[in-house]
């Protein structure tokens, strides 16, 4: 004997989709299903139940007061039914943290290291968005962020991960092409590579302020080259095509490879720096939380 006598459970999802809908044909599309099928299986559960539960009109339908009740019923079920699985299958699948990056920081920073975190943490997905546009991550555009800028993000946890210095750099072939580079100020002569459209990415540090910052005045002489991608910025420079500026999370490992040298040793410090960022709600997740631990690991040492 079966404990609970219900009418099918094919009947009762098929009644479900017409009194949500609120139509024959919706819930028949929806269901894949032809309208006839439909009809059939709602006229076999009334006569199941010894009741009608819905009203025939011209070109519309509305519920019974017994199918009503019959709906909010099997709504709640198949509520606490979808919960269930949902839950059972958080517990076997990966966790999925979404980490939002410059690209530049994705692509010369985070990308090398991904390894040594995968083998830390082999249970967690992660997925890295590489964007130059701003995260919203109130809007769970991603569940953690790097961010740039002195820290005060209302609503974001935050963990600073180093400083901003930024220096010229240029391939070893244009250094010595050009012997006379020397002081800051000989970088009007040179042809300079900029980056545009950095935005809250990258801050306001382009060459106008670094040679501010380094007491020259004057403009520069030769025609510059716009880039609106600082990997291609840095492409440029290795490739002998001008003086870069570089970022030292980001530079000082190629000044150790030999890729690019730096003319003229005048780097300038700002107020501002890159932070690890998420909500407090995403916080609660032990992945996020394994990976900010993992990344502060990870800059230690490098301001």
């Amino acid at each position: 004997m079966r404990k609970y006598p219900l009418p099918a459970l094919s009947q009762l999802h098929t009644f479900e989709g017409v009194a949500r809908r609120m139509s024959f044909t919706a819930a028949a599309d929806e269901l894949c299903l032809t309208q006839s099928a439909v009809s059939r299986q709602i006229r076999s559960l009334e006569e199941h139940l010894g009741r009608s539960l819905f009203l025939r009109r011209h070109r519309a339908i509305d519920l019974t007061p017994d199918g009503g009740r019959l709906f909010e019923a099997v709504t709640r079920g198949l509520d606490e039914i979808a919960g269930c699985v949902d839950a059972l299958r958080a517990s076997v699948e990966a966790p999925q943290i979404t980490v939002a990056a410059s690209v530049a920081f994705s692509y010369y920073w985070l990308m090398p290291r991904l390894e040594r975190f995968a083998e830390h943490h082999p249970e967690i997905d992660l997925r890295v968005l590489a964007t130059d546009q701003a995260v919203d991550l109130s809007l769970r555009d991603a569940d953690i962020a790097v961010l740039y800028g002195d820290g005060g993000w209302q609503g974001v946890e935050t963990r600073r991960l180093f400083g901003e210095r930024v220096y010229p750099v240029c391939s070893p072939g244009y250094a010595k092409a050009h012997p006379e580079l020397q002081a800051p100020g000989d970088m009007l002569d040179q042809t300079l590579l900029h980056l545009d459209g950095g935005g809250t990415i990258w801050g306001a540090v382009d060459w106008r302020v670094w040679l501010a910052k380094q007491g020259v005045t004057g403009q520069p002489q030769r025609r510059g080259i716009r880039l609106n991608s600082y990997p291609m910025v840095l492409q440029g420079a290795e490739a002998g095509r001008g003086v870069a500026l570089g970022w030292s999370y980001i530079t000082d490992a190629m000044l150790e490879s030999g890729q690019l040298v730096c003319p003229v040793d005048r780097p300038i410090e700002t107020r501002n720096g890159y932070y690890i960022g998420a909500s407090p709600k995403r916080m609660a997740d032990p992945a996020v939380t394994a990976f900010f631990q993992w990344i502060m690991e990870e800059c230690g040492g490098v301001e």
